[in-house]
């Protein structure tokens, strides 16, 4: 068997701003009881973002909750499977807003690496349309009861 090398790597940072990325690859680690999952979404322009939800930090279980909520239209009490729940990530279109940020250790070249990093996760995309898909919040009930008031 042969092997090319590829010691360029090829990496390309997602771009900062608001950004459709599609789930590529979601696991629960280890597979006996997990402690965490991992994600990784792909921008459109090819660039990667990794993201690791670790379930012992309530701040990192918070922002898991607030992507799964969007990807798997999950609600304020629906409970998530590690096991049957994590597959059904894969392939989700997300709206999320994309920040930099700077490493704090020097990479080979002596430069500080820059992070992709989701600030936060908009919507979930529609697969079939491309539309976003509308929020149900107590805000976007009661402006649309509004509505039917005249």
């Amino acid at each position: 068997m042969k092997i090319k090398m590829n010691l360029n790597g090829n990496f390309k940072l997602c771009p900062e701003g608001e950004r459709v990325l599609t789930i590529t690859k979601a696991e629960c680690t280890p597979s006996g009881k997990p402690d965490k999952l991992k994600v990784t979404f792909q921008d459109s322009e090819g660039g990667f973002v990794n993201s690791k939800y670790d379930f012992t930090n309530d701040k990192s279980v918070w922002a898991m909750g607030m992507m799964l909520s969007k990807a798997l239209e999950l609600e304020d009490g629906d409970e998530f499977d590690t096991k049957t729940d994590t597959p059904k990530l894969i392939g989700k279109k997300l709206l999320c807003e994309i920040v930099h940020t700077q490493g704090t250790k020097p990479n080979e070249d002596g430069e500080l690496p820059t992070f992709a990093n989701i600030k936060r996760v908009i919507s979930l995309v529609n697969e079939e349309t491309g539309e976003l898909t509308e929020e149900k919040s107590a805000r976007n009930i009661i402006s649309d009861d509004e509505d039917d008031l005249d």
